[in-house]
């Protein structure tokens, strides 16, 4: 969520109250019925989606632009994510997507971009706030946060100690600690819209800065497995290709140039 203002709060804390319950199920259901055992939830959601859909993974250099999800000619999607994204805000993308995946999309939508910043529609606020508490368990954020060992600690350092354990972006993490009444309105004000060298202050508590920095991921195994196990009859194969084609042309240059209609 690199480009929400403070002055976006508002009606994000508005929206969350409203669809609290509703997505507490939805998290609920996902990860008794959904979550594969023994995964950790990041790589669990990816690969359920690689079981269930067509997942790609690739890099474009264009940070306001997070992924997308695009039907096909069978009952599975393409889901693709911008690994040139720092690798906590493709964590927040991949637990979006799976939200779609899980709930709403259809295949009459035909693409479904997403997109950094605030987005009003009521599913891409459910889709946010489901990818939110995946990502911050309320009671392992309530522990670590409060915990003995980091009792010692400026509020400040152990906000960004949350954004290293949990890999997590800085915003969801202050909106998460909020809403959990951890910090106060006057602290997430202060915080919210500061300027902050994330890379210089990981290494000043020395801790590892993977999950600021992007993966650039190369994955079209996704693709390859839906030309290999849908080669026939011939018109689904032409559409496979056409497929195929638009993706290859999403990535061959500028985004806006190339955006697959």
């Amino acid at each position: 969520m690199p480009e929400i203002t403070f002055d976006d709060l508002p009606q994000i804390l508005k929206e969350n109250k409203e669809i609290h319950s509703e997505i507490h199920i939805a998290i609920n259901d996902y990860l008794q019925n959904f979550h594969l055992k023994g995964w950790n939830r990041i790589d669990g959601a990816k690969k359920l989606i690689e079981q269930k859909n067509y997942l790609i993974e690739a890099p474009i250099d264009d940070l306001n632009f997070g992924g997308f999800i695009r039907s096909t000619n069978t009952d599975k999607l393409i889901c693709y994510i911008n690994s040139a994204q720092p690798r906590m805000y493709q964590n927040f993308i991949v637990f979006h997507e799976l939200y779609h995946l899980l709930h709403n999309f259809t295949k009459m939508e035909k693409f479904h971009f997403i997109e950094a910043g605030l987005d009003h529609r009521n599913e891409e606020r459910k889709a946010d706030y489901f990818a939110s508490l995946l990502l911050l368990d309320e009671h392992e954020l309530r522990s670590f946060f409060s915990g003995s060992a980091n009792e010692n600690e400026s509020l400040y350092t152990k906000i960004l100690l949350c954004m290293n354990t949990f890999k997590a972006p800085y915003k969801a993490v202050l909106i998460r600690l909020y809403e959990l009444n951890l910090i106060k309105f006057n602290e997430l004000k202060m915080m919210f819209d500061k300027k902050i060298d994330f890379l210089e202050e990981f290494r000043r508590l020395g801790k590892d800065t993977y999950i600021l920095e992007p993966s650039n991921v190369i994955n079209f195994k996704g693709l390859e497995s839906l030309m290999e196990h849908n080669a026939l009859p011939a018109v689904a194969q032409t559409s496979n290709m056409k497929v195929l084609e638009d993706v290859q042309r999403f990535f061959s240059g500028p985004r806006e140039e190339n955006r697959l209609k």
